[in-house]
């Protein structure tokens, strides 16, 4: 396995980084590990052995004051021989997400919004890192009165947002975590690889009609995965009618082979969710089912919860969600929505196509992660 660490930091961020470095060399110790730092650090790292191999890469001044680059991010490609199983960016602040892109690698991890980043698939959102002032409080101390009542009378989130602040080592320990973690369960998925033929298994159905992608999009997607093989769309007798109508929209797109299960026992439940070659699934317990057993899964979410935390965790996952401005409002039912539930409606049946096929294709470059 290679890995490829950026740690593009100054002298104060990359000792404050040591630790979760040194965890990054445990958690990956089969691994051949480059190391990508600035010229200023470089023998500092080769003396904790952090690497085997080191790569000086100047990407800032060493000076903080002096806020020029020094290099491109895109040259870094220049530095490097190979593609990598995994690139990760160790700076918290996010400047050098660009030169982390830049890196011919499998997986990308980084403190990003993943949901407006793409090309990194490995993420932790980022950490509140300053605590701004409101208007009001501004307002107040231009008065000359700031001092003489409760900040929270004024700035009401101050004290909350200072209880969920972390120290950048805490931060950087987690992302370690988290991609360790992710490549332990990818290599667990290898237990379960499907065979040829398997079917594709769809869940239109939670318990919450908000958060349910539309069942005439379920059924265009039905119609176009029938081509590829044997879907079943599964869910519970309460919602027969829908399925139905799922299977009849796909029925008259001329998909032949839809078939439907509906109240299936735990047991076969589970075995057929662990037999899939692929299951999209709404925010629904068939979506944690089909992570948690290894199996491809596409997850289609509205804006009310969101994936980073409610989300599927599995080797091979993809979630999917508009990026509307009110993501994460929390609401639970259609009518609460002043919008029209848009983030429903936002992603079209040809994006999920295009994501089952970028997962498509990465199975096939990759099939010792599991097959479809």
């Amino acid at each position: 396995m290679r890995v490829l660490v950026l740690k593009l930091d100054h002298v104060g961020d990359f000792w404050m980084a040591l630790g979760p470095l040194k965890e990054l060399r445990r958690r990956f110790s089969h691994a051949h590990i480059t190391l990508a730092v600035g010229s200023w650090n470089i023998e500092t790292a080769r003396e904790f052995g952090l690497a085997d191999d080191y790569i000086a890469f100047n990407f800032f001044s060493r000076n903080p004051a002096q806020a020029e680059r020094r290099e491109e991010a895109a040259s870094i490609g220049q530095m490097l021989t190979g593609d990598f199983d995994l690139a990760i960016d160790m700076r918290v602040p996010d400047e050098t997400r660009p030169v982390l892109l830049a890196v011919p690698a499998r997986h990308r991890a980084a403190i990003v919004d993943r949901y407006g980043m793409d090309g990194i698939d490995i993420a932790i959102a980022p950490f509140n890192l300053k605590l701004r002032r409101t208007i009001l409080y501004k307002l107040a101390q231009k008065m000359g009165i700031a001092d003489r009542i409760p900040r929270r009378w004024l700035d009401w989130f101050t004290d909350r947002d200072q209880m969920r602040l972390q120290h950048v080592t805490e931060i950087l320990s987690f992302l370690v975590a988290k991609t360790a973690a992710y490549f332990d369960s990818e290599n667990e998925a290898d237990k379960h690889a499907t065979i040829k033929g398997a079917p594709i298994v769809m869940a239109p159905f939670s318990n919450s009609a908000l958060r349910d992608w539309p069942a005439e999009y379920f059924g265009q997607l039905a119609a176009a995965l029938a081509k590829r093989g044997d879907v079943i769309v599964v869910g519970r007798s309460e919602n027969r009618a829908a399925i139905e109508k799922v299977v009849k929209i796909a029925g008259d797109l001329g998909a032949a082979r839809v078939g439907i299960a509906v109240d299936l026992p735990e047991l076969e439940f589970n075995r057929l969710i662990r037999s899939a070659a692929l299951v999209v699934s709404n925010n629904s317990g068939t979506g944690h089912v089909a992570a948690q057993l290894g199996r491809p899964t596409v997850g289609i979410f509205t804006a009310s919860h969101l994936p980073e935390i409610w989300g599927f965790q599995g080797p091979v996952v993809s979630m999917l969600m508009s990026s509307i401005e009110c993501r994460g409002c929390g609401l639970d039912q259609v009518h609460r929505c002043p919008v029209g539930v848009r983030c429903k409606f936002d992603i079209k049946p040809d994006r999920v196509l295009v994501e089952i096929n970028l997962m498509t294709n990465y199975l096939r470059s990759n099939p010792s992660t599991c097959s479809l």
